[in-house]
């Protein structure tokens, strides 16, 4: 490692870097040294900045170096498993003519090693450029990329079909036949291609058959980066087009089977098998699979049928026509028979196929197979007989997905993927894969897309139900017991499980018809909890109704044998009878459902499974909602959802990127009191020609603008006051809004309210709450007949959004808040589903003691206020008719002046007034007070909570607000109640999962607006497992691959968060992002830090003491950076900071715990600031913040740029970011935020007397302590 140091600040890191041939050899050579794992030594390499620095600026001299080709190739794959993959394609793509040359020189290598002439390691070679492609195929919306992926997926891969299935798929699909004999016209120099050319076409036509020839006689991890590529290909249109009837002819997943595991055969089977047109790119119903494969089955049994009639077909033949002599003496005629005869059901059957096929002699095995375009040879030689019967069986075998379990087993606990996907990354393995399915920019349909969902969730859960119970099995400390060796007894306790008493399956349903499974089973199960303290009890007496519990068999050994989940059904008392709450008893039951189809395989193959379960856990109730979740997203793909015509392409990542986005040039849109001024409409849109502003402009303005057909054009303005004569406004004032909106943020808010897809980017600090707030009321004023739904990751955000819609002029009774989190909403009413009712029985009341002192300031006698009816009634038969009266002029007195005086408490006509516009505003305010009746009537017929739930949910409320975790795990019971929504609005959009973003749209059949407000420069969602993250992208968000597939966005640019030149930290991740004037110029914001010289400043604290350490993997903490943090807050409290504006953020957890324990050591008298990670603080603010980033040897996840923005965003005021100089300047991503952290220098400057004293320089903690 020290040499390469050296070699690295000889010839790359100094400033002027020369090309050597030789140093690129000695690179290679470290690399592949013998001894300890290669990785770390890549690792090195890319740390170095060999690939920016060196090979990639000379890249025209070294691709004559296999050497410095090779090592390219293995430090471009390591940036992409480091997740770094955003700076790789900036790289390529500044030269895209040497990238071409890079990717064209990589596939000839490729060819090379496959031949054996390769000059550098074949294996190493081979894996190095197949996993280039991998990453290369991965990045798809980079259009270098593009251009030269798709050269190698085109049409000229057809070659390498047999000749008979290449004319009946040119014959299909004429269009392709043109692009054919274009591509092989081509493929010899001469006119059309000069040599070179030639040859390189010839080379993109090659490499993907060559490379499944090659993989079958290749080594494991070689075959399982082939098929992880060959699986990719397949699973985007673009690339699945002509690749996929090649994997179809070549029967590629049954070669490569046998070298890999049972897993990643079954991804290559899936993805070939899976329902849509090849070439044509459609979904294939079920039906239309269906029938395809009857076609094939017919295809094998007409062959069958002449190759038992010598040939011939049965009209050939005729009634008396002989058999073939020759088969029917060796017994083949029969076995033949037994095919064409048969049903075809046979053919499906792998089991009695293969049967068949084995009794045939090998002549007429391999005629049957010729006859069929079943491959009896490769171009390196004949085909076994055993694999021709494997190839044939399998060419009409029917694939059936896995089973879609929704409760853990031990299966899935224990098997590779979740074990593997646990531990990814750590091993220090090269190129590691997974069997699990990858999550990219394109799905080949919405099934393929809630499949691979469904897989990686599974997968998810499997880990964290894994973790938890090993957990508690280490707690329980199983051993075998001394009354019985054979029997498990515990000799430890854990609060999260028990010992079961007792497990009986106690009802089982007879299946429904057309399934083979039964519909429910249920079991008993009991506990006993004598010895347990009392809080122990009182936990499990809160399991609920509907959690989930896990049910484990646990060896004396501690190791787990058989896992099984259920879903509480009813709580047991000790004889077993249903209790609503347990009583003081120890022994305490439950009963459990079961899953039916996991029940029907267990009773098949293991039918004493349940009786051996000894062990059952509970989960926390934050992390135990997979099973709803789970069970959404498999009903989803049972009946994928329609999504709307002008969403689905989009959506699955192809046609035109800007074809779902609202138009707004030539359009008319209400933005209802977007502005609070003529001048704030003037302003707003800057970038036309010219803006014309008509109408009365009053506060509160209801303004509708006229776009022109292009920038050059007049925007109009037309501004409205609504109802000015609104005089019984003194009961009700509308609320309006007083926020004077950006241009952009105009522009996000108009955009919402036309019909498509809208994506609002909104960096730190530019408003994203407030104008998803404005929007959502534009668009409830303007679309009154429509319902939005509104839909954040987090309780928190959802209620501080929900909040400010609620202080907007919407009514109440049109808003619902759905979730646990609704009790932490800061209002004064309540807006659960049972607050909402409650509300609308207790304003029925008082409109009905309304109605009645209406009533008796008219003097009609009658009970009018006793129901909703007879109040309508009322209104029909009296208050029109008296106001139609007055209207006419037939009555002089306004009718009902003694009813709005009396609820006014002055004269309604002062002197001066406009009489008439004053009895239309209190008559409009009349006809409102019987519409809510109206509204209210329902609840007053319908007597139980579930029917006036669901019409609630159905018919009143317009603004609907939930989490995303509560819309996955309530979708089918909303459904159900008939919600339609016609808008969806997502906040936090970019932290949250693609699937929890696709959820809630499944709640709108006929969706017209979808909008979407987040940050993907900011952090991803979380996910835990490092597998799951990095190798199936599990923790991209709906909103960033669609900002990836270059679906246009508007983008917030004004930040009112933290002074400029913080804002300056993070500007670069942004287009034009500037400051809201005057706003980032006052009041604190023009005031000096006290005790400070700078706003914000870098402090190095290099290599202090020890460093970072890491007391256990992954916990890393610096105790000089805490000492030094701690030092400074203690600092800033003595020149009189609050602490409750400081904020101590730590780029890792155990460093956030140092800092906690410095603190209270250090200064147990001061009030304790806030204390909290980078990950955990995204979304909050502090006034002033002390980063602490911790790593001293390797930078570690804060190359991720996205956590880096997180952290250098959170401060107001104040910002002072501790780590190692050496370190972070040597991290090439870093570079553009370490030019802007060091302009104040790397020591920290105080000023104790005052900003017009002698500035101090702290260097370390003990120069800290000085100032203390």
């Amino acid at each position: 490692m020290a040499d390469m140091e050296a070699l690295a600040r000889k010839h790359w890191l100094g400033d002027a870097a020369k090309w050597s041939d030789d140093v690129a050899a000695r690179v290679l050579k470290h690399v592949v040294a013998a001894g300890g794992e290669m990785r770390p030594r890549v690792q090195q390499l890319e740390r170095q900045q060999y690939l920016e620095r060196y090979v990639w600026p000379h890249y025209d001299r070294a691709r004559e170096s296999p050497a410095a080709a090779l090592t390219l190739l293995l430090v471009a794959n390591e940036k992409q498993q480091q997740g770094l993959e955003s700076s790789l394609w900036t790289l390529f793509s500044a030269n895209s003519a040497r990238f071409d040359q890079l990717f064209d020189d990589s596939v000839a290598l490729l060819l090379r090693a496959i031949d054996g002439t390769a000059d550098a390691d074949a294996g190493l070679v081979r894996l190095a450029v197949v996993q280039f492609l991998i990453v290369c195929f991965g990045a798809l919306e980079v259009d270098v990329v593009r251009a030269a992926c798709l050269r190698l997926v085109g049409v000229s891969v057809w070659y390498h079909l047999l000749e008979s299935r290449r004319e009946r798929e040119l014959a299909q699909w004429p269009q392709v036949r043109r692009l054919w004999r274009h591509a092989s016209r081509r493929w010899t120099a001469g006119k059309r291609a000069t040599a070179e050319e030639a040859a390189r076409l010839c080379r993109e036509r090659d490499v993907i058959a060559r490379l499944v020839w090659d993989a079958a006689d290749g080594d494991s991890v070689y075959v399982e980066k082939v098929v992880e590529l060959l699986v990719d290909l397949g699973s985007q249109l673009p690339t699945r087009r002509f690749v996929g009837v090649l994997l179809d002819d070549m029967q590629a997943a049954e070669l490569l089977a046998p070298r890999v595991s049972l897993e990643l055969a079954r991804r290559l089977r899936a993805c070939v098998a899976f329902p849509v047109s090849d070439v044509g790119g459609q979904p294939l119903a079920p039906e239309a699979a269906r029938a395809a494969w009857y076609r094939r089955a017919a295809e094998l049994q007409l062959a069958a049928y002449k190759l038992g009639h010598g040939g011939e077909s049965e009209e050939e033949l005729g009634s008396g026509g002989e058999s073939n002599k020759e088969l029917e003496s060796s017994g083949d005629a029969d076995e033949l028979a037994t095919l064409w005869a048969g049903s075809a059901g046979l053919l499906g059957s792998t089991s009695e196929f293969t049967a068949v096929l084995q009794r045939l002699s090998e002549p007429a095995l391999r005629a049957l197979a010729a006859a069929v375009n079943v491959r009896l040879a490769n171009p390196r030689g004949q085909f076994e007989r055993a694999l021709v019967e494997r190839l044939l069986a399998a060419r009409y075998a029917h694939f059936e997905p896995g089973p879609m379990g929704v409760y853990p087993d031990e299966q899935l606990l224990y098997g590779r993927a979740v074990t593997a996907a646990d531990a990814f990354g750590r091993d220090g393995a090269l190129y590691a894969g997974l069997p699990l399915p990858k999550l990219g920019l394109q799905y080949l349909s919405v099934l393929d897309y809630l499949q691979r969902w469904f897989a990686l969730l599974r997968v998810e859960m499997g880990g964290a139900v894994r973790t938890d119970l090993d957990a508690a099995v280490t707690r329980m400390q199983p051993c075998a017991r001394d009354d019985d060796a054979n029997a498990v007894g515990f000799a430890g306790w854990t609060r999260m499980a028990l010992p079961i008493s007792a497990l009986a399956v106690v009802d089982v349903q007879r299946a429904r018809v057309g399934e083979h499974q039964p519909s429910r089973v249920r079991a008993d199960l009991s506990v006993d909890l004598s010895g347990f303290a009392e809080s122990l009890r009182a936990e499990w007496a809160e399991v609920r109704v509907h959690d989930v519990l896990v049910l484990a068999q646990v060896r004396a050994d501690g190791s787990v044998a058989r896992v099984r989940g259920c879903t509480v059904d009813a709580r047991l008392d000790a004889q077993g009878s249903v209790v609503e709450q347990f009583d003081g008893s120890a022994d305490r039951g439950f009963r459990v459902a079961l899953d039916p189809a996991q029940y029907a395989r267990d009773t098949t193959a293991d039918p004493d499974v349940y009786a051996a379960l000894n062990v059952v856990m509970r989960r926390r109730a934050a992390e135990n909602n997979f099973t709803p979740v789970l069970e959404t997203v498999r009903a989803l793909a049972a009946a994928p959802p329609e999504l709307p015509a002008w969403l689905r392409p989009i959506f699955l990542g192809y046609g035109d990127p800007a074809a779902a986005v609202p138009r707004l040039f030539g359009a008319e849109v209400n933005l209802g009191d977007t502005f609070v001024s003529a001048d704030h409409a003037q302003a707003s849109f800057a970038q036309y020609a010219s803006v014309e502003v008509a109408g009365e402009f009053a506060e509160g303005a209801t303004c509708v603008v006229a776009y022109p057909e292009d920038t050059g054009g007049v925007v109009r303005v037309t501004a409205s006051s609504g109802d000015p004569a609104w005089v019984a406004s003194d009961v009700q004032a509308p609320r309006r809004n007083a926020l004077a909106f950006t241009p952009a943020q105009v522009h996000a808010i108009a955009s919402a309210q036309r019909e498509g897809l809208t994506l609002v980017v909104g960096p730190p600090g530019t408003g994203k709450t407030d104008v998803a707030v404005q929007l959502v009321s534009a668009l409830y004023h303007a679309q009154p007949g429509e319902t939005i739904l509104l839909v954040t990751h987090s309780n928190q955000a959802l209620n501080q959004l929900f909040a400010k819609i609620v202080a907007l002029d919407i009514e109440p009774r049109h808003l619902l808040r759905l979730g646990h989190g609704e009790a932490e909403l800061d209002a004064d009413e309540r807006f659960s589903r049972a607050g909402r009712i409650e509300s609308f029985l207790d304003r029925r009341l008082e409109l009905l003691a309304q109605v009645a002192r209406l009533a008796a300031s008219l003097d009609v006698p009658g009970e009018f206020g006793d129901s909703c009816a007879s109040a309508r009634f009322f209104l029909v038969a009296h208050v029109r008719v008296r106001w139609e009266a007055y209207r006419r002029g037939q009555q002089d007195v306004f009718p009902f002046e003694r009813f709005f005086e009396a609820e006014l408490g002055r004269p309604l006509f002062p002197p001066g007034c406009d009489a008439a516009a004053v009895a239309s505003g209190c008559y409009a305010h009349l006809e409102r007070m019987f519409d809510e009746l109206a509204a209210v009537q329902p609840f007053e017929l319908l007597r139980g909570s579930a029917e006036r739930s669901r019409y609630l949910l159905a018919r009143q409320a317009r603004i609907v607000a939930m989490t995303c975790t509560h819309a996955a795990m309530r979708q089918e019971e909303l459904a159900r109640a008939g919600v339609r929504f016609s808008t969806v609005v997502v906040e936090e959009a970019a932290q949250m999962l693609d699937i929890e973003a696709f959820v809630p749209l499944t709640l709108a059949p006929a969706l017209k607006r979808l909008v979407l407000i987040g940050d993907h420069n900011q952090l991803p969602p979380v996910v835990q497992s490092p597998g799951l993250r990095a190798f199936a992208r599990m923790e991209q968000s709906l909103f960033a691959r669609l900002v990836r597939l270059g679906v246009p966005y508007v983008e917030l640019d004004r930040q009112a968060r933290a002074r400029p030149e913080i804002a300056a930290l993070y500007r670069f991740r942004y287009r034009g992002l500037g400051d809201l004037q005057p706003h980032v110029a006052q009041g604190a914001f023009a005031q000096p830090n006290p005790g400070f010289k700078h706003a914000f400043q870098f402090v190095n604290v290099g290599q202090q003491q020890q460093g970072e350490s890491e007391p256990t993997p992954h916990f890393f903490q610096n105790l000089a950076e805490a000492e030094f943090v701690v030092a400074v807050f203690r600092y800033m409290c003595a020149q009189g900071y609050d602490a409750r504006r400081v904020a101590l953020l730590a780029a890792y957890n155990g460093q956030r715990m140092l800092l906690l324990d410095v603190l209270r050591r250090r200064c147990p008298e001061l009030p304790m600031p806030r204390v909290s990670t980078v990950d955990q603080f995204q979304g909050q603010q502090a006034d002033y913040v002390l980063l602490s980033l911790v790593r001293t040897r390797r930078v570690g996840h804060l190359r991720d740029l996205r956590r880096l923005t997180v952290a250098l965003s959170r401060a107001r005021l104040g910002l002072y970011v501790f780590g190692c100089r050496a370190l972070l300047d040597s991290c090439f991503e870093l570079q553009p935020v370490m030019a802007e952290l060091l302009r104040n220098g790397d020591a920290l400057t105080l000023v104790p007397e005052g900003h017009q004293s002698q500035p101090v320089i702290v260097d370390d903690v003990d120069s800290m302590a000085a100032v203390l």
